[in-house]
């Protein structure tokens, strides 16, 4: 059970108030006002803060920067970099550094097999085959292709056995022809 203590006459808010948590902000805060602009108002939670100092156009273009809400790969890009402009404040730092949540799922495109990789630009192919979108399709075709024709991983002594690695081989063979066949069609209906 809590125990409730009394506060003396000499207590402030300051003494008794729990420090706000460290959580990250999802987005920059905005300074701070000075002296002459505070308000007998309290001050929101940092998460909220964030977001409240921003206007509806900013936070739509930092969420656009998001691989959850990105519908372009153009929209990770800095648009003040198309236009030459400078950063008109510290915050448009943030909008020029590289997007790490991108890169990493740039990334994850690229692990296991080199068998595993082009099946999966091969499947993601055959995907937009079935939406008609034919230079998506061969785009995707080339770089399992491409995938296939990379130098394997260096080779780490006895950690394969000569029947894995014929049988790894002989599924790349399977995807390349796969992909060579599909790519074949989409420049057929280019």
């Amino acid at each position: 059970m809590a125990r409730i203590e009394e506060l003396g006459d000499d207590a402030t808010v300051s003494d008794t108030a729990p420090s706000p948590p460290t959580a990250e902000t999802p987005f920059p805060l905005r300074p701070k006002p000075t002296e002459q602009d505070v308000t007998t108002t309290p001050s929101l939670p940092p998460a909220m803060d964030s977001v409240r100092s921003h206007t509806a156009d900013e936070i739509v273009q930092m969420m656009k920067k998001t691989p959850l809400f990105m519908t372009d790969l153009a929209d990770s890009a800095d648009a003040r970099s198309s236009s030459n402009e400078t950063p008109a404040d510290e915050y448009s730092v943030l909008d020029q550094e590289e997007n790490l949540e991108l890169e990493a799922f740039k990334a994850l495109q690229y692990e296991g097999t080199r068998a595993e990789i082009a099946l999966g630009f091969k499947e993601r192919g055959n995907e937009m085959v079935a939406e008609k979108r034919w230079g998506d399709a061969k785009e995707f075709y080339t770089k399992g292709i491409a995938a296939l024709k990379a130098a394997p991983a260096a080779q780490v002594e006895g950690e394969d056995s000569e029947d894995e690695r014929r049988k790894e081989r002989e599924k790349e063979r399977k995807v390349e022809e796969a992909c060579y066949v599909n790519r074949a069609l989409c420049n057929l209906e280019l």
